[in-house]
């Protein structure tokens, strides 16, 4: 029996399951993405706990997929148009793709089981899971409504869909032409001409160009134009050639989105281990000053690159698994960037600081050839000092008088062969801001060089939101001058860069954030489609927003405005707390790490427990396990992978919950559904996936591997040695279904083993003969099993063979 059916909620397919919902907009909104081998893994085992057909089952990952497409090309900001791409990729080439590997491990089960597999009933299922889909004829028209510009074209989704499935051999070319007007035939490839070696033969800025550009809207080859990609950022990278390496790092910036898309294949740090060897090592061999220079410019794209590459997915926090050798001058740049040194302290090398501070404040110099020659990475280094030393200079002069003696220094550092390094500078500016305020010449001095028309955009996207926080902190301090006109210039240009969308621009406090998880929670667990107004009433009605909160949080809103309340703002835009889409992965993410796994696991539980009693508690709970078992924060900190999540869920939450919490039947059901899913995800499994042996222990243990990094811990996240002892370094978690037994299950025996001991001595002699009388016997049945817990190990038996041991216990 379907676990769904069993508790009397009917899953309709235009409301895809939610575990299946959150698994597909995990995959498009988390990065890096888990691997092809370990989502297909994922999915099989998800299909076994809902006990779903393959019907079904794919009808609801096709609307999962393009329910996220419609919210996407349902907004009417033009900055979301990029997002746009990265869910379209996903529904023409990603979900295909893994549907067709989770088919070959289907056959190959078969055939290893010596069972038969039609090919027939492949097609078949495919073709009805198609014409099912295309019935929902409001989702796919809103898939349609996509934005036209340069990028895109009104286009019918049912056409792109349809082609794909036939190239995956998942549908009949006959079923295919029944749709369309023409016959379409399966591709043949690639026949432009893209291909990495034709690129490599000609490397034109014209044609790089163009492989991104159609990299991004040509579905059917996107995954041979990203592994195109991959391959000729290798190869450049390899033999040092920054030019033609500069071009295709320069094109990729300018779409920032095609990152996203390439790394649903493939994993960033693929990028940038064979960029750091170039940064790390590269000399330039020109014998002209204008080449010399070029080839300054180029390695200051491909630097500015690599660094926007880390910044983009915060491989920052885990710096020691992207970046391998710490001795390098990536690593230790980023380390300490922004850094500025003493010029008494420096070694020969870095004393020609003094000739270079001296050289550019003079606009009437020539720089000398041999400060020309200075290696990139040195200027990079020195950048921040450099500014230091030439500020040291003018600060006694009157500010606008030292604005125009710096004028020289300006001109030189905008200059393209030098302007990468400026990234250092503003670094260090603005930690001169934090502590002198606006009045500081460092703050006329940022603002001169942001407003610089020549400023390197990909600094502005690398350092916008520090600068925009910054801002936000001096204009928030009275005793601070009113913000100017110029800021106001300077926070329009980097928004305008980085393509903020609406959603972000409103601050919150960090208070605010459980309750936004809250509100999230029910909005998804409702149906996700809910009008905010009605989510608010529920909130209301379960006093979430009670006197002490309203009163206590006060707040300047993003209109400037003082807000009554911590919930204001909730009410006068509802999407500045739900995100941009009904289930914000980054929201949960945020919550898991300002909040730590011990207060994340808490909530999920509330409102699992909470939704149980208002007849929500199975979507809650395939929620709460999905939270618990897919990787939504990829970290070295094993304190926030899934293993740690699910084992504080089984010592610390499940055995005081059925003891204490459970009120009603439903309630406890709700949490033996979320239990059971967490169990089968864990269950050890090592199955063949296309010739590649993946289990799902490495999904919920999934981590970046930094060994024997274990530095930063959060306090909240710490462990007693005394419940978990195998707790100890990278990668030392583990989860079984053993510890289930041990922290739960121990209850349930010792629970019976209470029953049968009261049964035992409350016997009583009548007539000779041995009884048990009525309302004694009723007593000493076992409290736990058939009180709150009658639920929880309802649930756990619709597959009685993940815990054989709950089934003899109930029975005995």
């Amino acid at each position: 029996m379907k676990y769904n059916q069993s508790n009397g909620v009917i899953n309709s397919p235009a409301i895809p399951s939610i575990s299946i919902m959150f698994f597909a907009y995990n995959l498009v909104q988390t990065r890096p993405v888990m691997t092809d081998d370990m989502a297909v893994e994922y999915l099989e085992k998800l299909q076994h706990i809902q006990v779903s057909c393959d019907h079904e089952f794919y009808v609801e990952l096709w609307m999962s997929a393009l329910t996220g497409l419609a919210e996407e090309c349902d907004k009417t900001s033009t900055g979301r148009v990029q997002h746009t791409l990265l869910w379209k990729s996903f529904v023409l080439v990603k979900l295909p793709s893994l549907i067709e590997k989770l088919e070959l491990k289907k056959s190959n089960k078969f055939k290893n089981g010596n069972l038969l597999y039609s090919e027939e009933n492949k097609y078949d299922c495919h073709e009805c899971v198609i014409n099912q889909l295309f019935g929902f004829k409001g989702l796919i028209n809103a898939c349609n409504q996509l934005v036209e510009d340069d990028i895109f074209q009104a286009a019918d989704i049912t056409v792109d869909i349809l082609r794909v499935c036939l190239n995956r051999k998942l549908v009949r070319k006959e079923f295919v032409n029944r749709f369309l007007e023409l016959e379409y035939e399966i591709d043949g490839g690639d026949t432009v001409g893209l291909t990495a070696g034709n690129i490599l033969d000609d490397p034109s800025r014209q044609i790089i160009d163009h492989l991104v550009s159609t990299a991004t809207t040509s579905f059917l080859h996107q995954e041979s134009r990203v592994e195109t990609i991959f391959k000729l950022m290798s190869e450049w990278s390899t033999k040092l050639e920054v030019a033609p390496l500069a071009t295709l790092c320069r094109s990729l910036m300018d779409v920032p989105t095609l990152l996203d898309i390439i790394h649903l294949y493939r994993h960033p740090s693929e990028f940038i281990s064979s960029l750091e060897r170039l940064c790390n090592t590269w000399v330039s061999k020109a014998d002209s000053k204008e080449s010399l220079l070029h080839d300054y410019e180029n390695f200051g794209t491909i630097f500015l690159f690599l660094i926007s590459v880390i910044d983009r997915y915060e491989f920052h926090k885990n710096i020691k698994d992207v970046l391998h050798d710490d001795e390098g001058f990536c690593y230790k740049w980023l380390i300490q960037s922004g850094s500025t040194y003493d010029i008494d302290s420096l070694d020969q090398e870095k004393s020609i600081i003094t000739r270079l501070v001296s050289t550019l404040s003079d606009a009437s110099q020539e720089i000398p050839e041999d400060l020309i020659r200075i290696s990139p990475r040195s200027l990079i280094e020195l950048s921040p000092t450099i500014f230091k030393e030439a500020l040291k200079k003018v600060v006694t002069e009157d500010i606008e008088i030292a604005m125009i003696n710096l004028e020289p220094l300006f001109t030189h550092f905008v200059k393209p062969h030098m302007s990468y390094a400026l990234i250092g500078v503003c670094q260090s500016l603005c930690d001169d801001i934090l502590f002198k305020g606006k009045s500081s010449i460092s703050f006329k001095v940022l603002n001169r060089l942001i407003l610089e028309e020549a400023f390197p955009n990909s600094i502005i996207k690398l350092i916008g939101n520090k600068l925009l926080s910054i801002f936000d902190i001096i204009s928030e301090n009275g005793s601070l001058p009113s913000i100017e006109d110029t800021e106001n210039i300077i926070r329009n240009k980097i928004a305008k860069i980085m393509m903020v969308p609406n959603w972000r621009n409103t601050k919150h406090p960090a208070e605010k954030l459980y309750y936004r998880f809250k509100m999230m929670f029910k909005s998804i667990i409702y149906g996700g489609r809910h009008k905010p107004s009605l989510i608010y009433e529920i909130l209301l009605s379960e006093n979430y927003f009670n006197n002490d909160i309203n009163t206590e949080y006060e707040y300047i809103t993003g209109n400037g405005g003082a807000a009554n309340n911590l919930f204001d703002e909730f009410i006068i835009n509802p999407s500045s707390w739900l995100g941009p889409h009904h289930l914000d992965i980054e929201l949960f993410r945020n919550c898991l790490e300002i909040n730590g796994p011990r207060t994340f696991v808490d909530l999920i539980v509330e409102e699992v427990l909470s939704a149980g009693k208002k007849g929500m508690g199975i979507r809650a709970a395939e929620l709460g396990a999905s939270l618990l078992t897919l990787p939504i924060y990829y970290t070295w900190n094993e304190y926030l992978h899934p293993k740690t999540l699910i084992k504080i869920f089984f010592m610390d939450f499940l055995p005081s919950i059925l003891e204490k919490k459970i009120d009603m039947y439903t309630q406890s059901y709700s949490i033996g559904i979320m239990t059971l899913s967490i169990l089968m995800m864990i269950k050890k499994d090592t199955q063949n996936i296309g010739g590649v042996d993946v289990s799902i222990d490495e999904i919920v243990g999934i981590n970046n591997n930094v060994d024997g990094t274990n530095d930063i811990l959060m306090m909240d996240a710490i462990i007693s040695e005394e419940r978990v002892g195998s707790m100890e370094g990278v990668g030392g978690t583990k989860v079984e279904i053993e510890d289930f037994t041990k922290f739960v299950l121990s209850i349930f025996k010792q629970d019976r083993d209470n029953a049968d001991s009261d049964n035992i001595d409350s016997k009583v002699i009548q007539n000779g003969s041995k009884k048990i009388d009525d309302k004694v016997k009723n007593e000493s049945e076992p409290k736990l099993i058939n009180g709150p817990a009658k639920g929880f190990i309802d649930a756990l038996l619709i597959h009685e063979d993940i815990v054989p041991e709950l089934k003899s216990l109930v029975n005995k």
